[in-house]
């Protein structure tokens, strides 16, 4: 029984000689291994493909007016539900636009947290207006919506546009909409 031990142990004593001289197995050819200057390329050249392809603020801008102005017209007309889809895609697009452009230059050329100046807005006089909606107060809403201009101006100049005087709305910019929420017209 000793000697089958001893032998057992002599098998294995050389086996693990044997595997610890043998010689490591050749590293992949790096032809084999991914480029990964070239993949870095390739991103960099579709960043710079999505950077073409994404709007301005300006265009963000655009339609907050055009949703604002509308939520005007649907307040003066005591269309709470309207009011309140234009008030959302205002608010909406305003927020898309602090991710387009998040800390535009001031007229001093510092960045200026145009997200940090919106969300004061919106706990303040955006809320007033959002809640005059909700309590169909077409009194509040006038009040409210006057003040919530004066906070966009607020803004306009912080980012050194104040040329970029938002007023009453004069004109419906969106004639397509029946503003009579007891329109029953089409079906």
């Amino acid at each position: 029984m000793r000697t089958l031990l001893a032998l057992i142990s002599l098998v294995m004593c050389a086996a693990s000689f044997a595997a610890c001289s043998q010689t490591p197995a050749a590293a992949p050819a790096t032809a084999a291994a991914p480029d990964l200057s070239k993949e870095i390329a390739a991103l960099k050249a579709d960043i710079e493909t999505l950077k073409g392809k994404s709007p301005s603020a300006s265009v963000a801008m655009a339609d907050v007016g055009f949703h604002w102005s509308n939520l005007w017209f649907a307040g003066q007309a005591g269309n709470w539900p309207l009011a309140t889809f234009y008030f959302n895609e205002a608010r909406n697009h305003v927020r898309w636009m602090t991710r387009i452009n998040p800390n535009p230059k001031g007229p001093d050329g510092m960045p200026v947290d145009v997200k940090g100046i919106f969300d004061g807005i919106e706990t303040s006089t955006f809320a007033d207006v959002k809640n005059a909606i909700d309590k169909k107060d077409g009194k509040g809403f006038e009040t409210a919506y006057r003040g919530a201009l004066e906070s966009c101006y607020s803004c306009h100049k912080a980012v050194g546009r104040p040329y970029l005087r938002p007023a009453i709305p004069k004109t419906l910019p969106q004639t397509i909409i029946n503003l009579d929420a007891k329109a029953n017209w089409p079906q």
